[in-house]
């Protein structure tokens, strides 16, 4: 079973995702902010991480991803957010080394199969 820290400080988003996570054989640790998912760190070591973009701040996820990166260097980051369409941004994000370290990028609303499938390829190496 594969462990993965979910960092989204909407409690119906994680709820949505949950349930086919776990039927997928994930488990689920919730962390409802970018500092919540800190002090898990202190007491896990996930296989997965999935974080969104905006929690305490419009970019937590971002200084989080890094956080993670350097941490975790070789566990897939899933980030999924609707940043780009709440902030009417004409550009969208791409992974980067060094200021988005992460494996792929969904934008939000995201089926929850589609978000499995891409959580699977992930630690299977495929993106």
């Amino acid at each position: 079973m594969a462990n993965v820290l979910f960092a989204e400080d909407d409690a119906d988003v994680i709820e949505a995702h949950r349930t086919l996570l776990e039927t997928r054989g994930y488990e689920v640790t919730a962390a409802g902010s970018a500092e919540e998912a800190r002090k898990q760190l202190e007491k896990i070591s996930p296989d997965i991480f999935i974080l969104d973009v905006m929690m305490e701040t419009k970019s937590a996820g971002f200084q989080l991803a890094r956080d993670v990166h350097s941490k975790y260097p070789n566990t897939p980051i899933v980030m999924m957010t609707g940043v780009r369409q709440k902030m009417d941004l004409p550009y969208g994000f791409e992974p980067d080394e060094t200021w988005l370290p992460i494996t792929t990028f969904l934008e939000k609303p995201v089926d929850p199969d589609r978000l499995a499938d891409t959580l699977d390829n992930a630690l299977k190496g495929n993106q």
